[in-house]
């Protein structure tokens, strides 16, 4: 069986990626890495099975995985992902499915109508016509500004008053960078932690609180570490429920710790997990969490019915 990890330019990564092929052909998946940008994208009147990639010709494969969501904006990577889709391949996660996740208000608004129950942060899109005194009365202070579609905790910072806040969105506001901005009320009980659920194939893979101790942002890329958490069995149903609702066959489900002992309010959702947490554990002997994170892609593909 053939797959296709789809990603962008993976250069700097190449021994990462070379130890992921490897673990998947342990799995008996025998998969390639391949920048989207050198998949040639056709709509023929007549398909004979075979694509074009990196000017050869290949044949279709059986599945892909996508391994890059950086780039979602970008019509070469949807138009890739929507020819393997009418194609018949087993995509993992849909086109759908990733701009759903990644648009972080509609998210919520998706979360809230599956899990009517959820706690989501108040969050406000803000424009050119936004009235500061109403994001005051809606959100209050101290807030957390996003851009709708960042990553790695990248376009995120702490805003503690009106003055900041004026500042910060005249800035903004002035340079047209093309993208949407949110504003949410920031948990303050969470500062510098986070739980991610990593959910696959309808079951809980793995799960473990991010820290931070010097930033308010909890993520790897950004400074912080990580420790295994076992969640409450309901937030892992929870989390399963958001994963169908939006489609995904795998994602993580990142939540921030509320005031009380088991509360939990929803930060966002993820349709690539990201795998350098895997690749810390396989550095600290964590065997066990990167045997359930390669079994995993097996296990989806039989719930597709591909094994």
């Amino acid at each position: 069986m053939k797959g296709i990890m789809i990603t962008g330019d993976y250069s700097q990564f190449m021994r990462e990626f070379e130890m992921t092929k490897t673990l998947f052909s342990s799995q008996g998946l025998d998969v390639d890495f391949v920048d989207y940008n050198d998949i040639e994208v056709t709509a023929m009147d007549t398909f004979d099975g075979r694509i074009r990639i990196r000017g050869e010709m290949v044949e279709c494969p059986d599945f892909v995985f996508i391994m890059t969501t950086e780039e979602r904006e970008t019509y070469q990577l949807k138009a890739v992902l929507r020819m393997f889709e009418t194609l018949g391949v087993v995509c993992v996660n849909t086109y759908d499915a990733v701009e759903k996740a990644g648009d972080k208000l509609y998210s919520f608004q998706i979360a809230k109508q599956a899990v009517p129950g959820i706690r989501i942060p108040d969050t406000m899109l803000v424009g050119p016509n936004t009235s500061l005194d109403s994001i005051a009365e809606r959100i209050g202070f101290p807030l957390v500004m996003k851009i709708m579609h960042g990553y790695q905790g990248r376009g995120v910072c702490l805003v503690n008053g009106m003055g900041e806040l004026k500042s910060i969105l005249d800035m903004v506001m002035a340079a047209p960078f093309g993208d949407q901005i949110i504003v949410q009320r920031a948990i303050q009980s969470s500062k510098g932690r986070d739980l991610r659920v990593v959910v696959g194939a309808g079951e809980l893979v793995y799960a473990f609180v991010r820290h931070n101790d010097g930033d308010f942002k909890s993520n790897l890329h950004q400074g912080g570490y990580i420790e295994p958490y076992q969640p409450p069995q309901e937030l892992v149903e929870q989390s399963i429920r958001l994963a169908d609702a939006f489609g995904l066959k795998t994602g993580s489900i990142d939540y921030l710790f509320g005031e009380n002992e088991g509360e939990f309010y929803l930060c966002e959702v993820n349709s690539v997990p990201g795998i350098s947490y895997v690749f810390k554990a396989q550095k600290e002997g964590d065997d066990e969490l990167v045997r359930r994170f390669f079994s995993m892609p097996k296990k989806i593909l039989h719930r597709e019915g591909l094994i």
